[in-house]
């Protein structure tokens, strides 16, 4: 088992270090001049050249990227150059409100999408399972945007049920609850997709073996074959496909604080990028790296106590 976790936390290393050095050099190569973004067209030349070195943006590239890597091991990941705030501490106000989003959404599409796959596996070849599918591929098909601007036109414009906006950063725990629902749906039905398609799948390959037919010829109620002997064995599979859906919807969160204009990473990232405020998008895409990486993280050592097999593996 110790094995299994060291191995867990030496990929996650692996992991974070290749992410960021990915951001790093992507962030580089896009045009445009943080020092000339701050100053404007009408700055000189010494103005210019003075504020990139005081920036290091004067350093060869390679240069720059050690010297962040020694300074985000020490837990520092430079300052905003727009705001002139701590990075971190930036991205760390950003967290909360599309933490809260995509958890949201996780939650409304377990709670759909796990209960259909399982019903369409056990109705295979039915009216239930063909309608469940058909479901799946449209929440597959259809854009989150699309979906969250169909969404506000139904139920916010015509129906008046759900408001189309975020609600304010002062706003009570009822009225941002209220303004949760609709991004949360949006976002929960897409991901719920994923997830009925690959827990029918798990649950089909476990219901065909051997000591399931075997507890049925002994005449074991279906519901407890189901829940109790099926599912557990297929818990694996629905897990890791959670996990990578989180991430996924993660990245789907963005788009949906965009359509319901909602504070977030999102917003907060594509301004830094539109700035080419290097040291704010560096320290975005690390807290969503880690956050993406730690939750896999997580599964993996849940998986090795579900079943002692894998950590063997």
């Amino acid at each position: 088992m110790l094995f299994h976790v060291a191995r867990c936390v030496g990929q996650l290393a692996v992991a974070l270090v290749g992410i960021v050095t990915v951001a790093f050099f992507l962030m580089r190569a896009i045009p445009g001049d943080p020092a000339l973004y701050m100053l404007g067209d009408f700055a000189t030349v010494e103005a210019l050249a003075t504020l990139r070195a005081r920036l290091g943006l004067d350093l060869p590239v390679w240069q720059q990227y050690f010297v962040f890597l020694f300074r985000a091991v020490q837990g520092d990941l430079g300052t905003s150059v727009v705001t002139g705030q701590p990075a971190l501490t930036e991205i760390w106000a950003a967290v909360p409100p599309s933490a809260a989003l995509a958890v949201s959404g996780m939650l409304v599409a377990v709670v759909i999408g796990v209960p259909l796959g399982v019903v369409a596996a056990v109705r295979q070849g039915s009216a239930v399972d063909v309608a469940v599918m058909l479901v799946a591929l449209g929440g597959i098909s259809f854009p989150v945007f699309w979906v969250g601007l169909v969404a506000i036109l139904t139920f916010s414009h015509a129906l008046g049920l759900f408001p189309a906006l975020g609600a304010s950063s002062d706003a009570g725990f009822w009225t941002a609850l209220h303004h949760m629902v609709l991004p949360a749906m949006v976002l929960g039905l897409s991901v719920s997709a994923y997830i009925a398609r690959l827990t029918r799948s798990a649950m089909l390959e476990v219901l065909g073996v051997d000591h399931i037919r075997v507890a049925r010829a002994m005449g074991v109620p279906e519901r407890r074959i189901v829940w109790k002997l099926a599912f557990r064995n297929a818990l694996i599979p629905v897990l890791a496909v959670i996990g990578v859906t989180f991430a996924w919807s993660l990245g789907n969160a963005i788009l949906v604080e965009a359509v319901f204009s909602r504070p977030g990473l999102g917003s907060t990232i594509l301004k830094a990028i539109l700035a080419r405020d290097y040291q704010l998008v560096q320290a975005g895409v690390l807290v969503l790296a880690a956050a993406v990486v730690l939750l896999n993280t997580a599964l993996d050592l849940l998986y090795g106590a579900i079943d002692p097999r894998l950590r063997r593996s």
